[in-house]
């Protein structure tokens, strides 16, 4: 327990006021614990325990590296593949600019703000901010494109990751997220394959093989892993949101958050994906199923069905990021345009 209490000293010592930053101190102790569990089960990827080399290198990387299926040795990364990862975080980084002096002055509510979970507008508003919020992070970690602010922020903040472990290590690294927004065709392909695989891949070896180790069914196994991820989530909450409470320093308390306003909603978010997931598992190889695959559906209207499931109520994990301020810290690493008046006073 002691290292989840990390980022706080962290944050107190080195006064650490962006939420990203913040954000960016939970993962320590979250991977930490992880890999350990990995270890501890035998779960981690075959080829990682053939050498003492694979091991070490694995267990000391915070992005997955990718290993050869034949000899079971780190895939070495080219010097082209290197450029095109500093091309596509730099790229990222001018998309997100661009978006976030449009979409700041909206609240990041870009199509109006809805007292209905069903409304058109929120549904477009949810679906805007977990793709960009999604991008940022990954196109640090190596992703294809994709376009929500949720997703682009993830994407750029894992394509960072990717090439600092590629120029440190020169080995190639694992695609992170593979535009789950625009191309999933179920529900397990879009959290299973699609969404943000580096988090996927600590829960499936430190929650879900384990459970299936002892004996768990999947659908539990899968139900239990969705619920851990939402505690995540929570912690990573309470991390970005309460330390300034926690430290009494309310000065940098969010303006539009208080410390238990958001408590709970991550968890029941995942909650209800892993509902969703095990729904899934039952629904497949039945005789409506079958017909369904009889018709066989463009991916696009597959994708909008998938993501339809989620989005009324994706609010209940992209508000409090958006309230606590983390988009305000992540926009501080993209080229922001900002409107000024003749004084020179930003607008």
């Amino acid at each position: 327990m002691i290292v989840f209490c990390f980022p706080f000293f962290a944050i107190k010592l080195f006064n650490v006021t962006n939420r990203s930053l913040r954000m960016g101190l939970c993962f320590t102790p979250l991977l930490l614990t992880f890999r350990c569990l990995e270890a501890m089960f035998g779960t981690a990827p075959p080829a990682v325990e053939a050498s003492l080399q694979n091991y070490c290198l694995y267990y000391s990387s915070i992005i997955e590296l990718e290993f050869s299926a034949k000899n079971k040795k780190p895939v070495k990364s080219t010097s082209k593949e290197v450029v095109g990862l500093f091309k596509e975080f730099m790229s990222l980084g001018v998309k997100l600019g661009i978006i976030y002096s449009i979409v700041e002055r909206y609240g990041y509510a870009p199509f109006g703000k809805s007292q209905s979970m069903f409304e058109l507008r929120h549904i477009a508003n949810n679906f805007f901010v977990a793709y960009a919020l999604k991008k940022i992070a990954n196109e640090s970690l190596h992703s294809l494109p994709s376009k929500d602010i949720t997703q682009m922020n993830l994407h750029m903040g894992t394509s960072g990751a990717a090439l600092v472990v590629t120029l440190l290590f020169g080995m190639k690294t694992k695609v992170v997220t593979q535009n789950a927004m625009l191309r999933s065709t179920s529900v397990s392909d879009f959290w299973g394959r699609r969404w943000n695989q580096l988090v996927h891949g600590a829960l499936k070896r430190g929650v879900f093989k384990p459970l299936i180790i002892k004996n768990c069914s999947k659908a539990f196994a899968a139900s239990i892993t969705f619920m851990v991820s939402g505690m995540i989530h929570e912690y990573i909450l309470f991390v970005l949101c309460c330390s300034d409470n926690y430290f009494q320093r309310k000065e940098l308390s969010s303006n539009n958050l208080s410390c238990v306003n958001f408590l709970g909603l991550n968890l029941a978010f995942f909650a209800y994906n892993g509902v969703l997931i095990m729904l899934e598992y039952a629904f497949i190889g039945t005789i409506l199923h079958r017909s369904i695959l009889d018709l066989s559906l463009p991916t696009p209207l597959l994708t909008c069905l998938v993501i339809g499931t989620a989005l009324p109520v994706a609010h209940w994990f992209t508000d409090a990021y958006v309230d606590c301020g983390i988009y305000d810290g992540l926009k501080v690493g993209c080229p922001v345009i900002e409107l000024v008046n003749r004084k020179g006073s930003i607008l």
